[in-house]
């Protein structure tokens, strides 16, 4: 995560990447940048408490996975990290909204062979409706990058689409550069 100040906003952007999750009750502005990953934005409406994460795979469901593997590149663990962090900041269940992003096929190719956008997009489904938590906001799948920035204090969601082919390719090489540098898939 690496921190920037936007001008157009005149706050703190806290700039998360695959793998990552962060929450707040600042007065800033959590962002990143999606292609095939999905990013949940859980925000606490009565508190002002947001939270993001964005992940690349679901994750498996079997103890031995769960367990040997912490890393919030998974979406089963990114999806529990950030129920736990925002209950530590004092966040309640019935206050929390959601909104999901991404899940993106971005080539023809990947549209044929790749089925980890959807499942990714499934699986934030299901934690969500397990927890009971309300999706106020979906935009998922389809052939866009996306760039999302949310409010922490306001729970709103800067949502920004593109095709542009210089984009889709940089936002896929990053993935791909970053999942081999960290990760064996």
């Amino acid at each position: 995560m690496h921190i920037r100040k936007s001008s157009k906003y005149g706050k703190c952007v806290r700039v998360i990447n695959a793998g990552e999750y962060y929450t707040s009750a600042d007065d800033e502005l959590i962002g990143t940048l999606l292609g095939s990953c999905v990013a949940v934005c859980l925000y606490d409406r009565v508190n002002r408490f947001s939270g993001m994460n964005h992940f690349m795979l679901p994750g498996r469901i079997s103890k031995a996975d769960i367990f040997k593997d912490r890393s919030a590149r998974y979406g089963i663990i990114a999806m529990n990290e950030l129920f736990e962090r925002l209950k530590e900041l004092g966040a309640e269940r019935d206050n929390i909204v959601a909104k999901v992003f991404g899940g993106g096929s971005m080539f023809e190719f990947e549209r044929r062979i790749n089925t980890i956008p959807d499942e990714n997009v499934r699986l934030a489904k299901i934690m969500l409706e397990m927890e009971d938590i309300p999706i106020a906001k979906f935009d998922t799948g389809g052939e866009f990058t996306r760039k999302v920035m949310m409010d922490v204090q306001s729970g709103r969601v800067y949502l920004k689409k593109t095709t542009n082919r210089e984009m889709l390719e940089r936002v896929f090489s990053e993935e791909v550069a970053y999942a081999r540098r960290r990760f064996t898939i």
